[in-house]
């Protein structure tokens, strides 16, 4: 590796991207290097034990443990989720499998139930009427979802319309996730957390590796925020760790990157003792597609041509957190990246990094788009204000006969890539917008499009 061009690659993207602290692993002691600090306020430095939230990898972590179950009978993921939580009966429930809650092909759209879920300590924090004053669809009056029986309930209750037959389409969904938290917890008999603590964690000697916040330490990184109302944005110290016990299988889990690097070994070593290599196999195959060159096994993104080897990734955000998490099996090569805000260019360090182990620039894209110059008919068809549930509100505009996005408050430029496709440059990476008909599929979701436009 080049880590003199690597570094100065990393410290530039840390510094446009405002990042307090980061670490940048890579297994067999290829390459480690911490960045900033975990405590920007005493000036205390990230080390490889420094707590970070990993958001959304934890997802792996819920499939395994499914996987697991079925390894033991318990279970099959090709069976109905009300075999085992009977009392869903919001609309398509009778056809949702675990497959497809593992694949988030299960038809449930983008929905506000994260935030109810996190309603408790967002008030701590001030940041739910924050989210009601951004736009985000929610009732300050409406209780928080504390439990199982609190998620069933209000999926059961709310007015949404499956966004395709289950199995046909992808669109990311917490709540699905959260689905598969109650199962292994009825199946298991003891609770989520403590499954995943005993199944998942303790084999693989990932000691620094919990749910619960109450178990942070001295060596946890600080959260940070940037205040999106500020005419300046501006750094600051955020003390709340967001929690949701009932979403905690959508990815709560604090830990570090060594012990990030032990779970990669379940990848490298056929299961490493906790899956079989089945097991391992149907976690990592392409059961659907997510946008060209990628697709979703169980739990991790399959990009089966990254530089002409396979990487299997998956990334994780959300308050103080940004982090990112890759494993290539033909190269038995694992790497971590984990940060202490959210919008951190995670994912751009860890391609960044293992691409300079690899030999290739760290700024070379794996997926490339052509150009394609829309023609007037093509820009008005995209043209609109494209929306979900989860608070996400995406406006696309013609201005100078060109494409523009407006997004969190940004007015981003577009390159046209086909002639229902732009991408925009954001964290660091471009990301793909996919229009079909009234939807845009942007971020692994899929938004719909305002009825009046």
């Amino acid at each position: 590796m080049d880590q003199k061009m690597y570094e100065t690659f990393a410290e530039s993207l840390l510094n446009t991207h405002q990042t307090p602290g980061a670490i940048i692993s890579l297994n067999n002691q290829r390459y480690e290097q911490t960045f900033g600090y975990r405590d920007q306020e005493n000036l205390l430095p990230v080390t490889p034990d420094t707590m970070f939230g990993i958001g959304s990898i934890a997802k792996a972590m819920t499939c395994i443990a499914v996987l697991q179950l079925q390894e033991a009978g318990e279970l099959s993921i090709h069976d109905t989720i009300k075999t085992y939580i009977p009392e869903v009966t919001f609309q398509g429930s009778n056809d949702i499998t675990l497959h497809h809650l593992m694949t988030h092909s299960s038809g449930i759209p983008p929905l506000n139930t994260l935030f109810y879920a996190n309603k408790q300590s967002m008030e701590r924090d001030g940041s739910f009427d924050l989210q009601i004053k951004l736009g985000a669809p929610l009732d300050r009056e409406q209780d928080s979802i504390d439990t199982y029986d609190d998620l069933i309930n209000h999926l059961n209750t709310i007015p949404f319309n499956l966004l395709d037959r289950p199995g046909r389409s992808f669109s990311y969904s917490n709540d699905g996730y959260a689905l598969l938290g109650t199962i292994i917890e009825r199946l298991s008999g003891q609770p989520y957390e403590r499954y995943i603590e005993t199944n998942i964690f303790q084999p693989l000697d990932m000691k620094n590796s919990f749910f619960n916040p109450d178990r942070l330490d001295h060596r946890a990184a600080r959260l940070y925020i940037v205040d999106p109302t500020a005419d300046t944005p501006v750094v600051e110290h955020s003390p709340e760790w967001w929690d949701a016990p009932a979403m905690w299988a959508a990815g709560y889990v604090k830990s570090t990157a060594n012990d990030m690097l032990r779970f990669g070994d379940v990848f490298l070593n056929d299961g490493n003792g906790i899956l079989t290599p089945e097991s391992l196999d149907a976690l990592t195959s392409q059961h659907i597609e997510v946008e060209p060159g990628l697709h979703y096994g169980y739990g991790v993104i399959v990009m089966p041509d990254f530089f002409g080897t396979t990487l299997i990734e998956h990334g994780g955000s959300i308050k103080g957190v940004t982090a990112h998490f890759g494993v290539l099996p033909d190269r038995d090569m694992a790497a971590i990246c984990l940060t202490n805000i959210a919008g951190a260019p995670a994912e751009s360090l860890l391609k960044g990094a293992v691409q300079s182990e690899m030999g290739i620039e760290p700024d070379k894209a794996a997926i490339k788009y052509e150009d394609y110059e829309l023609t007037e008919a093509e820009r008005h068809a995209i043209i609109g204000t494209y929306q979900s549930n989860e608070g996400q509100t995406i406006k696309v505009y013609e201005k100078n006969a060109a494409i523009f996005v407006g997004y969190l408050g940004t007015e981003i430029p577009t390159r046209s890539v086909g002639s229902r496709a732009v991408t925009i440059a954001m964290h660091g990476t471009e990301y793909l917008l996919q229009f079909t008909e009234n939807r845009l599929h942007f971020g692994f979701r899929q938004l719909m499009k305002s009825e009046n436009e």
